[in-house]
């Protein structure tokens, strides 16, 4: 078990160093600045053990801090002067775990950073099950999304190749929630007809009522998604895609500017973009359209995606990596289709641009069985073969 010990009086350290270190292992610091230097090269620390009082930044501010760069350890506070004030700060704003009055014996330690540290095993057990339920809800409906609306999943695999690196290149900060956004965020058309699902691969005309329905998509993809734990943002991302920066669009309700979430923001910019590029509109002429579209976009949004992206989107297909031929055993999850995949009667089984999936694999395995596929089959990989 790493336990950090934050204390300015070096004879403590001292005796914490002559009496902790065969029991943990163990890293001390003189104050809050050594203290984070410890966090960023020997992190992550289970236990953090600090003093109140210390020159400069106290417990509290540093403890606080520390859940920037060690979100996930627990807190101990000694303190000589554990009022009811100062225990309500350090808990809502260090989330201390345990206090400890000053002095305290090596055994009454000891024993709290046992406890500490078999609580952050259980917090470390609980958070990667929920990890691993929500990782697998979601590529549940990836593949879902594959088999019904192939169109739909390469249009959020799409739309991850372009967000990712340009979220990266302006530093934002918890992309995976935008990312899962992009992927997730056509999954609403699993719940359209066949027959209308059939008029979007084709680009065929719509009527008044089917329209309607594809209007509805992102309710539905709320629906959805918002009944997996951690992804409620992310459901309400899908939910404001197709809303406008001035407050009209769907859904139809007061939100408006900054209130619709910065991920349907950037959705609704990237998207539109996107398919512009599939009609031939690209750059500056892309750039005017938009611009023209008044009040559609959060201006900012639209600016720094034509700053990062003044000509192209990304997209997954490169023209710097070879285009293997590969019959269907050769095919591999994560491999992308460079040219669209048919059935013999005219179904589209995987759009070009798409990274194959272990479901979308199985599907052209299954009309290639019917006789209604056959290779070759055009993809792009980094592997080495």
């Amino acid at each position: 078990m790493k336990v950090l010990f934050v204390d300015d009086n070096a004879s403590v350290l001292a005796a914490f160093r002559r009496n902790m270190r065969k029991r943990f292992d163990l890293f001390i610091a003189e104050s809050a600045e050594e203290a984070f230097t410890v966090l960023k090269e020997h992190g992550p620390i289970d236990v953090i053990v600090s003093d109140m009082k210390m020159p400069g930044m106290n417990g509290i501010e540093f403890l606080e801090k520390s859940i920037e760069m060690s979100p996930d350890s627990e807190r101990i506070m000694l303190t000589g002067n554990a009022d009811q004030e100062t225990a309500t700060e350090a808990v809502n704003r260090g989330h201390v775990y345990r206090f400890l009055n000053k002095p305290c014996s090596v055994e009454e330690l000891v024993e709290a950073i046992k406890d500490a540290g078999h609580h952050h095993d259980l917090m470390k057990l609980e958070h990667d099950s929920v990890e691993e339920t929500v990782s697998g809800c979601v590529k549940m409906l990836m593949d879902v999304l594959g088999l019904v609306a192939p169109f739909a999943l390469g249009r959020g695999q799409r739309l991850k190749s372009s967000l990712i690196p340009f979220l990266e290149a302006i530093q934002m900060k918890s992309i995976w929630q935008y990312e899962v956004a992009a992927l997730l965020s056509s999954v609403g058309y699993t719940s359209l007809p066949e027959e209308i699902i059939r008029k979007l691969e084709n680009g065929e005309d719509l009527k008044p009522s089917e329209s309607e329905i594809i209007r509805n998509v992102p309710e539905v993809g709320y629906g959805l998604v918002s009944s997996i734990p951690r992804l409620e943002k992310i459901a309400s991302i899908i939910r404001y895609q197709r809303k406008n920066f001035d407050g009209t669009g769907f859904p139809e309700n007061d939100t408006k500017g900054q209130a619709i979430p910065l991920g349907a923001r950037l959705l609704r910019v990237f998207e539109d973009r996107m398919e512009l590029e599939r009609e031939g509109v690209a750059g500056s002429e892309a750039l005017k359209k938009m611009l023209d579209r008044t009040g559609y976009y959060d201006p900012k949004v639209l600016e720094l995606c034509f700053k990062y992206y003044p000509d192209y989107l990304s997209t997954a297909v490169s023209k710097e990596k070879p285009v293997l031929t590969l019959d269907l055993r050769e095919l591999k999850p994560g491999y992308v289709i460079v040219s669209d995949v048919y059935s013999s009667s005219g179904l589209l089984l995987v759009e070009s641009g798409n990274w194959l999936t272990e479901s979308t694999i199985q599907r052209i395995r299954n009309y290639a069985k019917l006789g209604e596929v056959s290779g070759p089959f055009y993809v792009q990989t980094q592997e080495v073969r």
